[in-house]
């Protein structure tokens, strides 16, 4: 009996961690999937459609819902709101404590790695003249560790014109989120006449000559 009791839990945990953001905008479960080499969104061209990683998660939490209900009401007639209310705190802390848990992790990095991207509030708006390009952009950088001067290169996530942007040096404060606003030039591949705005953007961060890129160019 105590084993089954402990396997509903354990599936309320596997559920929640499948569908509970981190602190960079995407699920667990997300992470989990294309680790082991299956698409979390039917399209997986733009990440659209059904959310196969929530759906499961969604159904591994009722199953274990429902299993631990039927075994702790009867001793806890107050288990069912004591469930949905710690599921609602463990989905709304997830952020807090993945993001404070990497600051722990990388504290005193001083590479490319003690610095990522999220594409909350990431954004561009940009225009052309001819083959130029100029793009305003909103970029938020988490900075884990102590790495101040960091080269950042934006990038327009399936787009149809390509562009190639120059990169940027920012200076970022250590162990914090911010959101970086610069503007940034480049040059139109392919075509003339370019304008729009775009949070589906990557970022190509580098430092002391390593790079490493957030989203497909």
């Amino acid at each position: 009996m105590l084993r089954k009791e402990a396997l509903f839990y354990v599936l309320i945990l596997i559920g929640l961690l499948l569908i509970s953001n981190t602190h960079l905008g995407y699920s667990f479960g997300d992470s989990i999937f294309r680790t082991v080499g299956i698409p979390p969104w039917t399209n997986t061209e733009d990440d659209s459609g059904l959310h196969i990683s929530v759906i499961i998660g969604l159904l591994v939490i009722i199953a274990g819902y429902i299993g631990t209900v039927k075994f702790y009401q009867v001793r806890f007639p107050k288990i069912r709101s004591r469930i949905v209310l710690s599921c609602i705190a463990f989905v709304y802390l997830s952020p807090i404590v993945t993001e404070n848990a990497m600051i722990l992790l990388k504290y005193n990095s001083v590479s490319v790695t003690s610095v990522d991207f999220s594409k909350n509030n990431s954004q561009c708006s940009y225009r052309s003249e001819e083959a130029n390009v100029e793009a305003n952009c909103t970029i938020t950088l988490i900075n884990y560790g102590k790495e101040k001067n960091v080269m950042i290169r934006p990038y327009l996530i399936r787009s149809t014109t390509k562009v190639k942007f120059e990169p940027m040096t920012v200076t970022l404060p250590p162990h914090q989120k911010v959101g970086v606003s610069m503007a940034f030039n480049g040059k139109q591949l392919d075509g003339t006449g370019l304008s729009g705005w775009s949070k589906d953007i990557g970022i190509e961060v580098e430092v002391d000559g390593l790079k490493k890129k957030y989203g497909k160019e």
